[in-house]
Formats: structure tokens, sequence, C-alpha cells
């Protein structure tokens, strides 16, 4: 059997064994569930997009030998699909047409699988979403329910009142926070993996310039019409709105910090100011949502000036 071939079967398994550590009772199981889908970027990114799809199967069959089928249907939609997904459209290349270039390469843009990637986030959150409108229960209760059992179980010393306080502010934007978390766990997983390999002189693709990121125009049509859902919906219908505008302005999070970037190389000490921007981004959701909003403003009008440029699809 080729090497890479097994390489990429032993990636599969360590992501198998992260993602169902928790089920093993293991100590600090979170951890290694949050990398889970690094060993699949590894493999991916090293070997190409072959290799991470014999690890994604590989994983998602060991998943279900260790947790069951609900397990492995887990770990394929939210670990394997996004894992294969991103490196194969992060791995396409095209020569460049400039014959005094005729050695380098166009990458495919990561501003555009950022783009895919956040609505793959979207679709499998409006398909629950849907599912819930022809049950017996609807997401926005099945959530708040769901919390609840899960304050009574980890907050046994709240009052009824204070569980269904805290349900009351948790609720409405509990499924988007979800999305946000997943996709935040999937770039950085991917981030990691990339990273990994270049100081190991094992990548395929150069890491690409973030500062440099943009996104195609597509993007606001899912935005806007997830904002009119929640404006003008009701029950949950606005319910659903709500929760995809909040997945949905992740691209746009992450363009609002390139521009973030681009301001603070042309201001003095630029290292001091993004070290007090990402405390302040931390300790404070309204500048998160800042930093998103600058996003949109520079995807609608422009406000950092952008050089030589992968190309939008």
């Amino acid at each position: 059997m080729p090497k890479e071939m097994l390489i990429a079967i032993g990636a599969g398994l360590f992501s198998a064994i992260g993602a169902t550590s928790f089920l093993m009772h293991v100590p600090g199981a979170m951890i290694f569930v949050y990398l889970a889908t690094l060993p699949l970027f590894a493999s991916g990114f090293a070997l190409g997009p072959r290799a991470v799809g014999i690890s994604a199967a590989t994983g998602f069959m060991a998943t279900g030998l260790l947790g069951g089928n609900m397990a492995a249907g887990f770990f394929g939609i939210t670990l394997a699909l996004p894992a294969w997904l991103m490196v194969r459209q992060l791995l396409l290349r095209q020569p460049l047409a400039d014959d005094a270039n005729e050695d380098k390469v166009q990458w495919f843009p990561p501003g555009e699988v950022l783009c895919w990637l956040t609505l793959l986030a979207a679709a499998v959150f409006t398909m629950v979403a849907a599912y819930g409108f022809g049950g017996d229960q609807t997401l926005s209760a099945s959530v708040s329910s769901s919390l609840q059992a899960v304050l009574k179980e980890f907050a046994p010393t709240m009052t009824p009142q204070q569980h269904e306080m805290a349900t009351e502010i948790m609720a409405p934007l509990f499924p988007g926070f979800v999305g946000v978390s997943w996709l935040m766990m999937i770039i950085v997983n991917a981030t990691l993996g990339q990273n990994l390999l270049v100081k190991m002189q094992k990548n395929i693709r150069p890491t690409p310039a973030y500062i440099d990121l943009q996104l195609p125009n597509w993007i606001s049509l899912p935005l806007i019409a997830s904002a009119l859902l929640a404006l003008i919906g009701s029950g949950e219908i606005e319910y659903t709105g709500r929760n995809l505008v909040i997945i949905l302005a992740v691209p746009f999070f992450f363009l609002g910090l390139s521009v973030v970037h681009t301001f603070a190389r042309k201001w003095g000490y630029p290292q001091v100011m993004l070290v007090v921007f990402y405390v302040i981004l931390v300790l404070s959701a309204w500048v998160v949502l800042a930093v998103a909003a600058l996003g949109a403003i520079e995807q609608w009008s422009g406000l950092k000036t952008k050089g030589p440029m992968e190309t939008n699809h």
C-alpha cells in the first residue's frame, strides 16, 4: 500500500478518535473534538483532494464503529464534508495567462471558499428549521426546551425562574451562534493545518494573504434575503431569518478584519494597535458586530485600496 494512502487512512482514524473521544470519557475530550478536523486538513493540504477523500471516508467508517450511525452521520456532515470541500477548492489552480509569469499559478480565492462553507452551514440550519415546520414541535420551541434541560442539568442551583430567564435570553439567537461556532472551528483547523505544513515544508499551496481577502458579489444576496425574512416575517419565519443573518455575516466579519489590518498597516505601530483591537474584540460583542458591518461596507462600497488579487468567480 502506498505511503500516502497509509498516511491518509491514519489521518482519518485520528480524526474519528478525536470526534468520538467524549464518548470514551477521555480527559480533555472537548479539545480533541474541536481539533478533530485537523488531521483531515493536514492530509488534504499535504497530499491533495484524493487523500482527504480517503481520510474522510476512513473517519466516517471508524466513527460509525466507535459511536454508531448517528455519530457517523454527524461526522460526515459537520467534519468530513467541509474538510473535503475546502481542500478540493483551495487546491484548484490554473497557470497565469501572463507569459512573463509562466511558472506561476493562480489559486482559487479563499474568500469564495469561505462563502461556500458559510452557505453549507446556512443550508444545514435551514433544513433543520424546515423539518421543525412539519413536526410536532417548532425549532424555536425545541431549542428552548433543550436549553432548559441543559441548564437544569449543569446549573441545578438556579431557580426555575432563573432557568426560564436564561433560556429567554439565549434561545432567540442560539442556533445562529452554534452555526458561527462551527464555522470558526472549521476555519481554525484549516488554518492550523496549513500553518503546520508550511513549517514542515509539506504544503502544496502557499498560505494566502488573508489581508487581501475578497468576497464574491453573490454572497450579499442570501444575507439580504435573510434580513428581509427577519424584518417582515413573524414566528418561525422571523426566527429562521434572524439566525440565518448571524451565520451569513461570518464572511463579512472576516472581510472587516482584513480592513482593520489594512488600516493598521497605514498607521503607526500596527502591532500594538492590532493587539489592543483583538483584546477589545474578545471582550465586546458590539465590536464583533461593528467589524461585520465594516466588512459589509467594504463589500458594497470599498474602503481599502486593493492591489492585484485573485479573481472572483
